[in-house]
């Protein structure tokens, strides 16, 4: 009799070699978790067939590279299973929201908080990265792989690299001059490939934090002093910083959307900008950027960190700096300077369930009813962060409708997030139309007030949602942001700055490459550093005679 433990019993399991367990892994991969990668190389090679087998023969060679690379012996199963779950959850990601994950997204994947990350792990995320990279991962420790002795290791492992390299080189020198010009120019193809795409960029990713691991930043604008204005004023100044979240241009009423979702800044006779670029496509590379001396085109994480920010050159002349967080972080900005973080302790109304920007008006109260120094508040607003833009407002101030009240789009009509959309802008509107009624009222300090988006968003054009495209491929409602600004009628004369002359620069194009120099010159902090040329108050200072 057999027992119940008998061997015949137990699970029957395939056998396999170590190569061909490589090539069922890359085949599932390619074949199933690749389809933005297909969709591109059928779109560029349309009706040529040997040109797609072939890229395609070359990739697939790629994929098993990678694997006999990192999967060495017993990793062999641990690497495979990794990589199944990596490409399966980049491919949902780029299905569904039309994102291609790149060195910024990993950076935006790594310093997310809980709370943003669990907008994006919805029943939909989970059933699809479940059924299609975990259960498959799962499934490569089903069959037992013949493994060979350790001194057979010494030439199988790099012989299996070369050769699947040589596949690499040869699949690609089948039509060498078409394949090096699509790599060259089409860096949205392999920005599609899984899991190559994400592999590389982790690696470059954690390649800038190892180069970038704690610099020593170096201090700028060691010349700046009080300007003649500033240094005369009878009472404190106070600029209100608002750094805005994810809100484009298009979707901004000054700019000339159709609908009016902005009538509170309308009324209150704000200088607006309509034409301003970001840095990046991502807070993580256009809030540092933006409070950087560094242009955009020199800007880089590292060099970043190792220089003073805005904020340390405002606090070397006497300002309070303070920065408040309603957002991820403030990227090191305020390393040196301090950060606070909101909570419900300032006004449980505005945090229900997450706090809104509503949340920053007791901070501008307190400061007003305070203030016996010159002050910069930077509020870090949540803004229009996606996807759950309606956690960014309350109902009662939700004016388009029907809204879509869920962060998985697929359950909404694109007009129904468009609606939503709109609905958080209308929010910034009031918080910023409040503010400038609070600072207006008051006569404890001469006011002034700054708003400008980190980035943009895109709404479902063509097949985009959301954000941190990378910059070669990222289309204008990623990149083009609002920007307005506000002077008290005492700031305005005390600083010694004619307004109608910024209402006339405001036409010219913009950047967030403006924002140090500009902050410089309307606090009226003279430093050689200060570059004329991006001060967009440059000019509008009236002479001492004209006051």
């Amino acid at each position: 009799m057999t027992s119940d433990h008998s061997p015949r019993m137990m699970l029957w399991r395939p056998t396999l070699s170590h190569l061909w367990l490589n090539m069922v892994v890359a085949g599932y991969m390619l074949a199933v978790l690749n389809a933005g990668f297909w969709e591109r190389l059928l779109g560029i090679f349309s009706g040529k067939p040997l040109q797609v087998a072939a890229f395609g023969l070359a990739s697939f060679a790629l994929t098993v590279l990678m694997l006999e690379f990192f999967g060495l012996s017993r990793l062999q199963k641990p690497v495979a299973a990794l990589l199944i779950v990596i490409a399966a959850a980049s491919s949902y990601f780029e299905q569904v929201f039309g994102v291609l994950i790149d060195r910024e997204m990993i950076r935006n994947v790594m310093e997310t908080t809980p709370t943003e990350a669990g907008h994006l792990v919805t029943l939909s995320a989970v059933l699809n990265i479940g059924l299609l990279g975990v259960l498959p991962a799962a499934l490569v420790f089903w069959p037992h792989v013949r493994r060979v002795s350790g001194v057979h290791h010494l030439w199988r492992w790099p012989l299996g690299v070369a050769t699947c390299f040589g596949l690499v080189a040869g699949g690609l020198m089948m039509d060498f001059k078409a394949f090096s010009a699509v790599l060259r120019e089409r860096h949205d193809l392999m920005g599609s490939y899984q899991p190559g795409a994400t592999v590389t960029a982790i690696f470059k990713f954690g390649k800038e934090q190892f180069a970038s691991a704690m610099p020593e930043a170096q201090p700028i604008a060691t010349d700046a002093r009080r300007g003649a204005y500033l240094a005369s004023a009878d009472k404190p100044v106070l600029l209100v910083f608002f750094a805005g979240e994810t809100a484009r241009a298009q979707n901004f009423g000054l700019n000339g959307y159709a609908r009016d979702t902005t009538p509170g800044l309308r009324d209150r006779g704000v200088i607006n900008y309509p034409d301003v670029s970001s840095c990046g496509t991502s807070t993580a590379v256009s809030l540092p950027c933006m409070f950087s001396a560094l242009p955009k085109a020199e800007y880089s994480r590292e060099k970043f960190l190792s220089q003073f920010t805005l904020l340390d050159v405002i606090e070397r002349v006497g300002f309070d700096a303070q920065w408040f967080e309603n957002n991820a972080g403030e990227y090191d900005i305020a390393a040196r300077t301090g950060v606070s973080r909101v909570d419900a302790t300032l006004d449980p109304a505005a945090c229900e369930i997450e706090c809104t920007d509503e949340i920053f008006l007791p901070i501008i109260e307190n400061t007003l009813a305070t203030i016996t120094s010159d002050t910069v508040l930077v509020l870090h607003m949540i803004g229009n962060h996606g996807p759950a833009y309606y956690l960014r407002y309350p109902p009662e101030r939700a004016p388009f409708q029907p809204d879509c009240p869920t962060a998985e789009f697929a359950k909404c009509a694109v007009e129904q997030v468009v609606n939503s959309y709109d609905n958080a802008i209308y929010e910034t509107d009031y918080v910023l139309s409040r503010s400038i009624d609070m600072l207006q009222a008051s006569d404890r300090a001469y006011s002034a007030v700054i708003f400008l988006s980190d980035h943009g968003e895109s709404l479902g054009e063509n097949g985009l949602y959301l954000h941190a495209a990378p910059m070669f491929m990222a289309p204008e409602m990623q990149t083009k942001v609002p920007m307005v600004m506000w002077l008290s009628d005492s700031y305005s004369r005390v600083m010694g700055i004619d307004t109608a002359c910024p209402m006339e620069t405001a036409q010219r194009p913009a950047s967030q490459d403006n924002v140090f120099h500009t902050v410089l010159g309307l606090l009226d902090i003279q430093t050689d550093t200060r570059q004329p040329a991006l001060d967009l108050t440059e000019g509008c200072r009236m002479a001492a005679a004209q006051l």
